[in-house]
């Protein structure tokens, strides 16, 4: 399976009001690649699939992810929101990617929300080549990847 992947940043003329598409893994590259060169988003890129399952009246992704990207450093940090695998009845949770990388000493200040400012937990930075290898995990199951680690985040969406 393979899924097209929506994602939401702003770019140019386009102020995160469509979504710019990945249907293979060269696309997905392309994205990140174009991301970067767009500098620092005013809020955190969301990712969702296309083919996966919505909810509600305004029909949102049952889930999808939060991606901030520092264009400098190429660090990054993942959040995701969707069904909690350990669930037995369903259930939705969000968590934050993990990092077992070295990192820099001092990581950039990545944010899960601009608007309300909140951080991503410590621990969370990712490199670029992480991230992408997340992104394509989840390009092909539709699923939390499963090559990272995660930390629960509390529910925050």
């Amino acid at each position: 399976m393979s899924l097209t992947l929506e994602f939401w940043y702003y770019a140019g003329m386009n102020r995160a009001d469509e979504p710019v598409l990945a249907r293979s893994e060269s696309d997905l590259d392309r994205v990140l690649a174009d991301l970067l060169q767009q500098g620092v988003q005013p809020h955190p890129t969301q990712i969702a699939a296309q083919e996966l399952p919505t909810f509600g009246i305004l029909d949102l992704p049952d889930r999808m992810f939060k991606m901030d990207l520092d264009p400098e450093s190429t660090i990054g940090a993942l959040h995701y929101y969707g069904p909690d695998p350990n669930s037995e009845t369903g259930e939705s949770w969000s968590w934050a990617s993990v990092s077992n990388e070295e990192i820099t000493l001092w990581p950039p200040v990545l944010y899960i929300d601009k608007q309300n400012p909140t951080l991503f937990p410590p621990r969370s930075a990712l490199t670029l080549e992480t991230i992408k290898k997340a992104l394509h995990e989840f390009h092909q199951t539709g699923t939390r990847p499963t090559c990272i680690q995660w930390q629960d985040t509390g529910g925050i969406a």
